[in-house]
């Protein structure tokens, strides 16, 4: 049975989702904290059914990972809402829901929240005595491992792979849960820790299958902040500061330096548009013009929400273990202990 659900983010910011019982039951998992009752306009809308065909217009992507495959329908890039119909095949059905949800919902999110006046950043933040921690970095850079071992020690998560950010500088939680990977254990010990044992086992198979497959299957366990964190603040919090960590081959210690605002607004520019590659390799013209114009649009959100706040880039070395970086990340920036204005971390370049 087809059905649907919306999801409000912020007030004239909503997504609405519709598609058979376990396409719902995937996105409330994910979304439920801000599930809406239907009835106001949405920004975004998708719709998962049956193989698609190129018609009215539509911009069709076809492609795949793994053992899933999937076809994306979008709408022209200026509709509104904008909107995308979707076929997922091959299994898990879990693996492609997610990986449509990464590729192509928040991405288009992304789109749909810059013309809203806000920017949905592939980040993660804490909360700092009523401020946020901005955590700005590709993938695996260590932000989720950052985010579970603040929330185990109590700190509370706005999220720790997507945060809403306005031009005034407040930094909003996102609803979607946590990823955990096989590591974990290694990575957030206080974490793993609190975990039920149901979860830990779950991690453990993880493992199991990452090794026996080679690093071909290693799928996240997937968990609720609530599971052991505090909730994340109902309300948007002033942004505090921002810390830009990357992965470098040129240090071979823990390397820090003040960076300038337009600087951090480039690297959060680069993070955005890593996560919507797969919009802009479909090669469409009208989309390539749009995705030009979000790209604007934050530019000028993300430089007055960065505006006199301190910004520190970090570098961490390549040949660090992922224990040992994120260890040394939570100590430098404090993640796990009281810290104010006062408490910045030092520069400690040579």
């Amino acid at each position: 049975m087809i059905a649907a659900r919306s999801y409000a983010f912020r007030p004239g910011f909503r997504l609405r989702i519709t598609g058979a019982p376990g396409v719902l039951e995937h996105f409330d998992a994910e979304y439920g904290s801000a599930a809406v009752p239907e009835g106001e306009d949405v920004q975004l809308e998708l719709v998962f059914g049956d193989p698609l065909d190129r018609r009215g217009g539509d911009l069709l992507i076809r492609g795949g990972h793994k053992t899933v495959g999937w076809q994306v329908a979008l709408s022209s890039a200026d509709a509104d809402p904008l909107r995308a119909c979707v076929h997922l095949s091959g299994r898990p059905r879990s693996f492609g829901l997610s990986l449509v949800q990464g590729y192509f919902l928040e991405p288009l999110l992304s789109v749909a929240a810059s013309r809203t006046g806000l920017v949905l950043l592939p980040s993660a933040a804490v909360a700092v005595d009523g401020e946020a921690l901005l955590l700005v970095g590709r993938s695996r850079t260590g932000k989720s491992s950052l985010s579970v071992r603040a929330a185990a020690a109590g700190r509370p998560v706005l999220g720790d792979d997507q945060i809403l950010l306005d031009d005034s500088g407040r930094c909003g939680a996102f609803p979607r849960r946590l990823r955990f990977y096989s590591d974990l254990r290694e990575t957030a010990p206080a974490a793993y820790a609190r975990l039920p044992r149901s979860v830990q086992t779950a991690l453990t198979l993880r493992r199991i299958l990452k090794l026996v497959t080679r690093g071909f299957a290693a799928p996240p366990v997937r968990v609720p902040l609530s599971l052991f964190g505090p909730p994340p603040p109902p309300a948007p919090l002033p942004l505090l500061r921002i810390a830009v960590i990357r992965r470098s081959s040129s240090v071979a210690e823990l390397e820090t330096a003040e960076l300038p605002t337009d600087r951090a607004v480039e690297e959060a520019l680069d993070v955005l548009a890593e996560q919507r590659f797969q919009l802009a390799a479909a090669g469409d013209p009208d989309w390539h013009d749009a995705l030009a114009e979000t790209i604007e649009r934050e530019r000028a959100i993300l430089a007055v929400a960065f505006a006199d706040r301190p910004v520190l880039g970090v570098s961490v070395p390549d040949q660090w273990s992922a224990p040992r970086a994120i260890a040394a990340l939570a100590d430098l920036l404090g993640t796990e202990r009281a810290v104010t204005r006062d408490d910045e971390p030092r520069d400690r370049r040579g």
